[in-house]
């Protein structure tokens, strides 16, 4: 099934390209098809969203209970996706890939209505509204986010009476899970309009290769954003948990092809395991910080939403202040968290950081045709730095534990040195 959605998938960006070039009045003509696909993914994205949220957070457990490597654990996830968030923003402002793509490539299936500048006063106003319900009508996804974070934080507080609650949620995203692949089904159908559309908006105004360029060197940007996140990882296992980066190098590339045959943190956290297992990482670390890290670490996820909401802002020539980019690193760093076990998980919460920066949503098409490779990529760079993260809680957890007895050895002799006095 996979095979055939992808030959249709490669199937409809092909008609999508041509028909755009060669029939640009009549594609435009059934760009409602596109808006269709766009307004179902808005549909279920907001309570999917919630209900992941919340599965996430709570999935956690008790942080008191968990003890030191929880700590370490979640730590170093939050550190993993804010410095994968942090390349991605500077790369973005200094090389600037979307100066010069027309907007059109936007427009083409939004109006200039949907667009308004979002002051950082203006973000802070909306985290914060009177009624819940009325920031859901309004699609103001933050809120929700920022609730069902709060929300999952009070049913962990709550404790054992509070189980039913989580089990309704953990089985309502299973069931929203369920509907985003129906929803995929319709892809082909959806892309073909998007595409096709906003190719022809571009070839009427005769600055499609433009646009083309601007497209592909903006993934060579984030591509190489990948690349440093991973790097500086493998600079953090030779220098700090002193261990030889070209052998975790070797012995972590079997996960990573895995990662990248199968687009799954999921699907490949059994290899993981074996990966972690030959590195020495003890047995009680890896179980519990690879199937937590997989469900929250997904730093190349992170990064690529916030990049994007970048590259589309210098498209519509936004600018976009420090503050207002504080709010895009933030926004991204949960929506990369809230990503976990949703087929094509980075596009649905990528509208969490659009609406953040009032992008109309329709721009994800032009990510489209890319998506699916550039997910198997930040498939990758995920579960490598699940595998770094593993390692560096488990040196966290050694030397911790080295440290407790080294104070109860000198504990020890001393109690003996004062009873022989």
């Amino acid at each position: 099934m996979h095979k055939r959605m992808f030959i249709l998938i490669l199937t409809s960006i092909i008609l999508g390209v041509a028909c755009g070039i060669v029939c640009p009045q009549e594609v435009l003509a059934i760009r409602w098809v596109g808006t269709v696909f766009i307004n179902l993914l808005k549909l279920i994205s907001l309570p999917l969203i919630f209900c992941a949220l919340v599965s996430a957070v709570t999935s956690m457990g008790n942080m008191k209970r968990l003890g030191p490597i929880g700590i370490y654990t979640v730590g170093y996830v939050l550190l993993s996706v804010s410095i994968a968030v942090l390349i991605g923003l500077v790369l973005l402002n200094v090389f600037q890939p979307g100066q010069g793509v027309p907007s059109s490539f936007i427009f083409a299936n939004a109006t200039p209505a949907d667009l308004t500048p979002l002051e950082f006063s203006s973000f802070l106003l909306k985290l914060f509204p009177s009624n819940i319900i009325e920031a859901a009508a309004k699609f103001e996804i933050m809120t929700i986010v920022l609730f069902s974070i709060v929300f999952a934080i009070a049913c962990l507080s709550a404790g054992e009476t509070a189980k039913p609650v989580i089990e309704l949620f953990t089985g309502l995203r299973n069931v929203f899970v369920k509907m985003i692949i129906w929803l995929m089904y319709l892809t082909p159908f959806g892309l073909f309009s998007l595409l096709g559309a906003a190719v022809a908006e571009a070839s009427l105004q005769n600055r499609l290769l433009e646009s083309v360029g601007g497209m592909l060197f903006f993934i060579l940007i984030f591509l190489g954003g990948l690349l440093f996140q991973v790097l500086w990882q493998l600079l953090l296992v030779q220098w700090v948990i002193k261990k030889s980066s070209r052998q975790f190098l070797s012995s972590a590339s079997n996960a990573m092809l895995v990662a990248f045959a199968t687009s799954s943190s999921m699907a490949t956290l059994p290899v993981t395991l074996i990966v972690a297992k030959e590195q020495e990482v003890s047995d009680e670390v890896a179980r519990f910080v690879l199937p937590l890290a997989t469900t929250i670490n997904l730093a190349g996820t992170a990064m690529y939403e916030a990049v994007s909401a970048l590259f589309f802002c210098q498209i519509l020539g936004m600018h976009l202040s420090i503050l207002s980019q504080v709010g895009v690193f933030l926004t991204a760093i949960v929506a990369g968290m809230g990503a976990t076990g949703i087929p094509e998980g980075g596009l649905v919460t990528m509208i969490m950081v659009l609406r953040s920066v009032n992008v109309p949503t329709s721009a994800i098409a032009l990510l489209l045709p890319f998506d699916r490779i550039l997910d198997r990529f930040r498939t990758m760079t995920n579960v490598w730095g699940d595998l770094v993260c593993a390692v560096t809680v488990d040196h966290l957890a050694k030397f911790n534990n080295s440290k407790q007895a080294n104070r109860s050895l000198l504990s020890e002799l001393s109690e003996s040195t004062s009873v022989s006095r």
